[in-house]
């Protein structure tokens, strides 16, 4: 039985300084080191904003690591003495000679029900492709992508209603109370694992440009999922004449699709209805390129409305 081990931890968003939050926490752990991505300019201004487990690390006086792969840091990190890896949301995959450097196991927190949406993005797709429950896996690190093998699953339901943003919030929950209950009887060997099943396995991979863009040809519920899995963050998007609009919200209504999808039926107090392949959905919360999020039923009675009924989104 440990009573006290080096935990190497390896993440970058939001999701992973939580989890690093608990771990410090912990009073059976000891942070060696923290690993995360390199910074990036983000925004139109292009500035460099540190990562939310960086902020972490530095507050917390840790010694960190940015490499742009992951390689090129083996020596260092070989000094730690490290008896477990923990990553969470990190993004690079890890050769098996980092892997190896754990000396008890390489421990994974991966947000979905393996084998269901290995990959980037779990949280986004399960919304999008309108999965009715996700959930948290504790899994051992393998060298092919989030197929190690399981320690811990625990799932919960996806409302009608759940965004991108909201499910987040109760996964990192979810991952936090599995971390401080599991990671001490995992690595005291009093959980066992289970396989994946590999003719189950789907996938989930990091959020494309092209997987933004709304798809009017789906049905409405679809359409509503592909908004919802990605608000808040990259957003749905759809064009007209050459314009980017983003979708921040829309509602499917009970009103039957009679025109081509895409194609705006009516202009109201309630927003704007566009067709689909059964029923009309409402956009409530819209951004045109360049410009604020706007609420759609602004665009009713307006004279410098450049969308109109009958004219057709792609």
């Amino acid at each position: 039985m440990v009573e006290k081990v080096n935990v190497l931890f390896m993440g970058t968003t939001i999701f992973a300084k939580e989890i690093l939050t608990s771990l410090l926490a912990m009073k059976e752990v000891n942070i060696v080191g923290v690993v995360c991505q390199p910074d990036r300019k983000i925004g139109r201004k292009q500035e460099i904003v540190f990562s939310p487990v960086k902020q972490l690390a530095l507050a917390k006086a840790i010694k960190l690591f940015q490499p742009e792969k992951i390689s090129s840091e083996y020596d260092n990190l070989k000094a730690l003495a490290i008896d477990v890896i923990v990553t969470c949301a990190y993004g690079q995959f890890l050769p098996s000679k980092v892997l190896e450097l754990a000396k008890i196991l390489p421990l994974n927190i991966h947000a979905s029900l393996l084998p269901k949406l290995r990959g980037g993005a779990p949280i986004q797709w399960a919304i999008i492709n309108n999965f009715s429950e996700t959930g948290i896996t504790l899994m051992k690190m393998s060298p092919k992508m989030d197929a190690g093998d399981i320690f811990s699953q625990e799932q919960i339901k996806i409302t009608s209603e759940e965004t991108y943003s909201s499910l987040e919030v109760k996964l990192i929950a979810l991952a936090k109370q599995m971390i401080e209950k599991d990671l001490i009887k995992i690595i005291n060997g009093q959980i066992l694992v289970k396989q994946q099943n590999e003719n189950e396995v789907t996938f989930g991979l990091n959020i494309t440009r092209e997987d933004e863009l709304i798809n009017w040809d789906q049905n409405a519920v679809l359409v509503s999922c592909k908004v919802r899995g990605l608000y808040d963050h990259p957003i749905a998007y759809t064009t007209m004449n050459n314009f980017i609009y983003k979708i921040h919200q829309v509602v499917v209504s009970e009103q039957k699709s009679q025109k081509q999808p895409g194609t705006i039926t009516l202009i109201n107090n309630l927003g704007i209805f566009v067709a689909t392949k059964d029923y009309d959905v409402v956009l409530k919360q819209i951004q045109a390129a360049g410009k604020k999020v706007i609420s759609a039923s602004s665009y009713f009675g307006s004279s410098t409305n450049p969308l109109k009924v009958d004219l057709v989104f792609n």
